[in-house]
C-alpha cells in the first residue's frame, strides 16, 4: 500500500497545552505517515489562531492535513457557544481540506425529536460554508450518539446530495455497537462510497456489542483487521487510512511504527 494514504489521527492536539506539537508532527512523520489528522478538542475560544496556522507544523515534516474533527451539540441550540465554535471552526480552520462532524445530544431528554431533520438543517449550514470555502463535510457516525449507524449517516448524505457531503467508516464507533462479523459485512457494503477509513486496534470495555471501545495501535486489537482491508480492497476503497489514536499511552513511537506495519502488510 501507498504511504501517501497513511493518515494519523491526532487527538491531544487541543487537550494539553504543554503539548510539543511539532514534536509530535516529526515522530508521525518518521514513523512513515504521509499525514495528520487533527482533533482540537476541547475547543475554546483562544484555540483559533492555532487553527488558523494548522498545517504549518505538519508541512515542516513533510505531512499534510487530512482532515479535522468537529462535534455539535443537538441539545444545545446554534447559538450556543459550543455550537458556534463549530461553526466558526468550518470559517476559520486553514490547510484542511474536509471537516467531519459528529452529532451527540449533551442531554439525552433534549435530543430533537425529529432528529434527521435537525441534522439536515445543520449539514445545511455546514454545507453553504463548505462551499463558499472549497472544503468538504463527513458526517462522523459515533457510537452512543443520536447519529450513530454508519447507514443513517449514508441516509442524511444522500438526503443533502453533491460533491461536498459526505460519510466515513470509523471502525471502533461500529464495533461497539456490533457483532464482530457485522462490521467486515457493514464495511463491504459501502467501501466504495466512504470518503474515509478510520481503524485502530479495538477492545471493548465489557463482552458482546454496546460497550465503549479502547484504542490501540493496529494489531494490538480483539477485532480481526484482515476482513476490514479486503472489503477495503474489493470495494474499490482508494481513499485515506486514518490511524485513531484517542488514549494511547506509552511509547507514542513504537505504536506509530507498528500502525504503519500493520496497515501496509494487510493492504499490500
Amino acid at each position: 500500500m501507498s504511504r501517501a494514504r497513511l493518515v494519523a489521527m491526532e487527538n491531544a492536539l487541543f487537550s494539553d497545552s504543554s503539548l510539543d506539537w511539532e514534536r509530535r508532527c516529526a515522530a508521525i512523520a518518521e514513523a512513515g505517515f504521509a499525514g495528520v489528522y487533527a482533533v482540537p478538542y476541547p475547543l475554546a475560544d483562544d484555540d483559533f489562531a492555532r487553527l488558523r496556522r494548522l498545517d504549518e507544523a505538519p508541512r515542516r515534516h513533510g505531512l499534510r492535513v487530512a482532515a479535522v474533527y468537529a462535534n455539535l451539540d443537538l441539545s444545545l441550540p446554534a447559538e450556543h457557544a459550543w455550537n458556534k465554535r463549530v461553526l466558526r471552526l468550518v470559517e476559520e480552520c486553514e490547510g484542511a481540506p474536509r471537516v467531519e462532524v459528529s452529532f451527540k445530544a449533551s442531554d439525552a431528554a433534549t435530543t430533537p425529536v425529529d432528529l434527521d431533520g435537525a441534522v439536515l438543517r445543520w449539514l445545511e449550514r455546514l454545507l453553504a460554508i463548505a462551499e463558499r470555502r472549497a472544503l468538504s463535510i463527513a458526517i462522523y457516525p459515533h457510537s452512543f450518539y443520536p447519529v450513530e449507524a454508519v447507514a443513517h449517516a449514508a441516509r442524511l448524505a444522500h438526503a443533502v446530495g453533491g460533491g461536498r457531503i459526505g460519510y466515513l467508516f470509523p471502525t471502533s464507533h461500529v464495533y461497539a455497537v456490533n457483532p464482530s462479523e457485522e462490521v467486515a459485512r457493514q464495511l463491504a457494503g459501502c467501501a466504495g462510497e466512504i470518503v474515509s477509513f478510520n481503524v485502530c486496534g479495538c477492545r471493548r470495555s465489557a463482552p458482546g456489542p454496546r460497550a465503549k471501545c479502547a484504542h490501540f495501535a493496529l494489531g494490538e486489537g480483539e477485532l480481526a483487521l484482515g476482513p476490514l482491508f479486503a472489503a477495503l480492497k474489493a470495494g474499490g476503497y482508494a481513499g485515506d487510512v486514518i490511524v485513531q489514536g484517542h488514549g494511547w499511552t506509552g511509547d507514542l513511537k513504537a505504536a506509530l511504527e507498528r500502525s504503519v506495519r500493520v496497515a501496509t502488510g494487510c493492504l499490500g
